[in-house]
């Protein structure tokens, strides 16, 4: 699904970083040519500097967007999926375990989260990376307490996942 709506910006690589980064942070576009997280209007030219590129490139991406019907509907609608608390998880008393695997071998988190769940561990946070726009994607877990170190192996025994790491 994103490798097609990357590959309508093929011939304009400036573009598909621009895409990248609004599907990355979930900001829409809207028919007033601006762009937004949630109600927050995004200064343009601060998107660009962030991406190295140009505001006119930014502008084009938007336009490119608003001029295709089924861009124009995934645009539209992309929401922010809110904060992650992993860099902050010390600080709150949460546990983080990050998992490196194969994005295409089912019921990973299935088996994850049964592991948590028989050592009566709580989830209070999910995200996968989305395969098609991270080159290494990975899953972390964010847990109600720090997780102990028994824990990795346990976890590399689940099919699929390459490493584990605790933090």
């Amino acid at each position: 699904m994103w490798s097609d709506i990357i590959e309508k910006f093929d011939k304009y690589p400036s573009q598909q970083k621009v895409i990248i980064k609004l599907v990355q942070l979930g900001l829409r576009v809207s028919d007033n040519k601006k762009i937004y997280c949630d109600d927050i209007e995004i200064n343009i030219s601060s998107l660009a500097k962030t991406l190295n590129t140009d505001r006119r490139v930014v502008i084009a991406t938007i336009e490119n967007i608003l001029s295709d019907k089924t861009l124009k509907k995934i645009f539209m609608n992309l929401t922010p999926s809110g904060p992650m608390l992993s860099d902050i998880s010390s600080e709150l008393g949460l546990g983080v375990i990050e998992i490196e695997g194969s994005a295409k071998k089912p019921g990973i988190l299935n088996e994850v989260t049964k592991i948590l769940s028989d050592k009566k561990i709580s989830i209070r946070q999910a995200y996968a990376s989305d395969p098609e726009l991270d080159p290494l994607p990975h899953l972390t877990i964010i847990t109600d307490k720090p997780v102990e170190g028994n824990m990795i192996n346990l976890l590399l025994k689940i099919d699929g996942i390459t490493k584990v790491s605790l933090y």
